[in-house]
């Protein structure tokens, strides 16, 4: 019976210990909510109208806005420095330098491209961020979907918004943390079989009884 609870107590501290470290991991996830800025790039279309791309990107941006990790520049602000810079065409700013050297200008830690392709029913978006200090590619999702342009646009471009906005990019686990939970798990699982094994030493035994000697 005690080998029995020493097993379930041994379990219970290792789950302990995992979720600890696990939610010390999602935390440095949302650490930074709120303070990374970043711009959203006009959509490199294809087979859309331009009042078709425009609604998309909305849609896109306002699903990436919505966790609050990251403050997304407004179109208005964005055509504004684009004009402030001289800047009045990024057709051909597609490679991860161009997208780098323009986050750099326009002062935002990151820069989102979306490519965008329609094909009668068949739909194709590559979303890419790239960090603006070092041209560093954080994430490359390609979505293919086959559908309506109505339920593109209600339900997946906000879903993709949402989605890179959850994803685990250039932040760096707090080790700090994760060995503080994984001490502290350690440390549980030996106070309680020390205290398992005090418990069973002080546990009197029963002697038999010895009887008389024939």
């Amino acid at each position: 019976m005690n080998l029995f609870r020493k097993k379930i107590t041994l379990f219970l501290a290792l789950t302990l210990t995992f979720v600890t470290i696990g939610i010390c991991q999602n935390a440095v996830v949302g650490e930074s909510a709120g303070e990374e800025r970043i711009a959203v790039v006009p959509f490199e279309a294809q087979g859309f109208s331009p009042e078709e791309c425009i609604r998309l990107k909305q849609r896109f941006a306002t699903g990436l806005a919505e966790s609050k990790r990251f403050d997304v520049m407004p179109d208005v602000v964005f055509k504004n420095n684009l004009e402030h810079f001289g800047i009045s065409n990024l057709d051909s700013c597609n490679a991860i330098p161009c997208l780098a050297q323009l986050g750099k200008l326009l002062q935002v830690e990151k820069v989102v491209h979306v490519q965008a392709e329609r094909w009668v029913q068949r739909f194709i978006l590559h979303i890419r961020l790239i960090r603006s200090a070092d041209a560093a590619l954080l994430y490359d999702e390609r979505v293919d979907y086959s559908g309506d342009f109505n339920t593109l646009l209600a339900a997946i471009a906000p879903e993709q918004g949402r989605k890179l906005a959850a994803a685990f990019l250039d932040k760096k686990p707090n080790w700090i943390l994760i060995a503080a939970a994984v001490l502290i798990g350690v440390g549980l699982i030996y106070w309680l079989f020390t205290s398992f094994g005090s418990t069973d030493s002080s546990t009197p035994q029963s002697n038999p009884s010895i009887g008389p000697v024939q």
